[in-house]
């Protein structure tokens, strides 16, 4: 490396995730009532905030409601962790720029792996 080269440290993203307990990435994307918000480096997870939501699957029989809110809310993030979510949906967060990814473990671990992955990602497609 010269003298010359600067390296930039991997930017800063935000991550959504849909927890019951905001313990472990553990709520089904329809029943969200509200998504943690956690600010995603190299080195840690830091939560930034609730953001509250009306859940997508609502009534007995768990129809469908309107997503427009639900993607505006997140419309900052970079992805959302969900334990699951239906092909409707996923599809159109996916639209609006928000990479879904279906994974059970604690938010910690789970953000930080997939900010691994998305370095990854970002540094291959450069």
């Amino acid at each position: 490396m010269t003298a010359s080269t600067v390296v930039k440290p991997p930017p800063q993203i935000r991550v959504a995730v849909a927890s019951k307990d905001k313990g472990l990435t553990n709520e089904h994307f329809g029943h969200a009532r509200e998504f943690l918000i956690y600010e995603v480096d190299a080195h840690q997870a830091q939560f930034l905030e609730n953001r509250p939501v009306k859940p997508y699957c609502h009534g007995p029989e768990g129809g469908p409601g309107d997503l427009s809110e639900n993607i505006a809310a997140l419309s900052d993030c970079t992805a959302l962790l969900v334990a699951r979510i239906g092909a409707l949906p996923e599809s159109r967060l996916q639209e609006a720029g928000i990479e879904v990814v279906q994974v059970y473990n604690t938010i910690e671990t789970a953000v930080l792996d997939f900010y691994s992955q998305w370095v990854k990602k970002s540094i291959q497609s450069i």
